[in-house]
């Protein structure tokens, strides 16, 4: 079989994945896809290591039954409040005495950009490249056989909490996967559902998490800014369950079912029979107040990343407008919510099935999903090394053989 690649979407709610084939062509065929129930885990965190560690080892088992060098080189997300991104730059003297810039200056300046002081206890997991200056000429985006006395860089540094990060993959290791590289999470989104173009123009991707909503920005084709909340979709669960003084359970089940995000689509004199998702509770409840506890909750997270891009002073200079993904992006009536808080277009985010070739074409109906960004994105990653101008996955797995003791 073709190279292997295994994508693991670690949420609080499920882990999606697939394993994929990369073919001598470079296409990518998926082999493999699933979604399963997730434990031992919160707002992106690993907080259980029994329950997590039974789920994943479900999971490599499942996968050796496909194939054991599908364990060998699995792409993980990352996703928490605790992740950081800030600006650094890099300088250096050109090397060759003519000035012709090599491979080496290249690798020098990306270190010199790493060189600056981390957060106590935080790790890198990302470098990303802007762009490059020659003698202070920017937008440049490979300096190779370019000629100049100074080389810069602008990039974007992405930590995370170290301990979060090392016990994740301990955890992974400790049930038989090799990892072969571990992504942000919108980065990964935005891998499988963005388009060149848009990330030229200016496009902002929210993917809607169960305990977490994250997004990135992107200008003419560069990273300005990423980050994650700790507030998601599961959160307007518990506040149906808690306001209709029901169980998490029927509480889903309602969201999913009649779950609105504006109170101006509800009729005020609609209402809902729980009896018909549980018998033992009787009597009706307003769609108007069910709706309302969705659409407050909802303006939360929406001001959370509102707020964020206000201080960027980008809000406004947008053209492709927010593209949104994730589970919660499938509630009814987001999209519109979305545009008239942010006052841009949107457009809800499916993977870019073009991407790949579908053995079984079954998979598609699953595929063809929001939920599903993240997982696919991933698996392009590890597909392809150089998908945003990033550390290599060389680099990568270097690093990760170093952190795991």
């Amino acid at each position: 079989m073709s190279h292997l690649i295994t994508s693991l979407d670690i949420g609080s709610s499920h882990i999606k994945g697939a394993v994929v084939a990369q073919k001598d062509d470079g296409k990518l065929s998926v082999v493999h896809t699933w979604s399963t129930p997730s434990t031992g885990v919160r707002k992106g965190v690993m907080v259980d290591v029994e329950e997590m560690t039974a789920v994943l080892r479900d999971l490599a088992l499942h996968v050796q039954h496909i194939s054991k060098k599908a364990l060998h080189n699995v792409f993980i997300n990352m996703n928490s409040e605790h992740i950081k991104a800030r600006a650094s730059r890099g300088i250096v003297a050109v090397a060759r005495a003519d000035q012709e810039i090599q491979q080496d200056d290249i690798d020098r300046v990306i270190q010199a950009s790493r060189a600056v002081k981390t957060t106590q206890n935080y790790t890198v997991i990302h470098n990303i490249i802007r762009e490059y200056f020659v003698d202070d000429i920017g937008d440049i985006p490979d300096p190779l056989g370019m000629t100049g006395n100074r080389l810069e860089v602008s990039t974007l540094i992405i930590e995370a909490f170290a301990p979060h990060v090392n016990a994740l993959l301990k955890n992974i290791e400790r049930v038989g996967m090799r990892i072969g590289g571990i992504i942000f999470n919108p980065l990964a989104a935005s891998r499988a559902v963005l388009t060149k173009r848009q990330k030229d123009l200016g496009v902002v991707l929210i993917d809607f998490g169960a305990d977490t909503t994250s997004f990135v920005l992107y200008e003419e084709n560069k990273v300005v800014y990423a980050k994650s909340f700790p507030v998601g979709s599961g959160h307007i669960t518990k506040d149906i369950a808690i306001g209709l003084k029901t169980s998490m359970d029927i509480a889903e089940k309602l969201k999913v079912t009649y779950g609105c995000s504006l109170v101006k689509e509800a009729f005020r004199k609609e209402s809902i029979d729980l009896s018909q998702f549980d018998t033992r509770v009787q009597g009706e409840i307003s769609k108007r107040f069910f709706t309302e506890i969705i659409e407050v909750r909802l303006a939360e997270i929406l001001d959370l990343v509102n707020n964020d891009l206000k201080g960027l002073g980008r809000l406004s200079d947008l053209p492709a407008g927010v593209v949104i993904t994730g589970g919660g992006s499938k509630l009814t009536g987001l999209s519109e919510m979305v545009r008239q808080k942010m006052r841009l277009p949107v457009q809800i985010g499916l993977p870019n099935l073009e991407l790949f070739s579908l053995i079984d074409p079954s998979h598609e109906e699953m595929l063809n999903n929001p939920e599903f960004a993240v997982a696919l994105g991933l698996a392009l990653w590890g597909g392809v090394e150089e998908q945003i101008p990033s550390t290599s996955v060389q680099t990568m797995k270097h690093f990760f053989k170093n952190l795991i003791p």
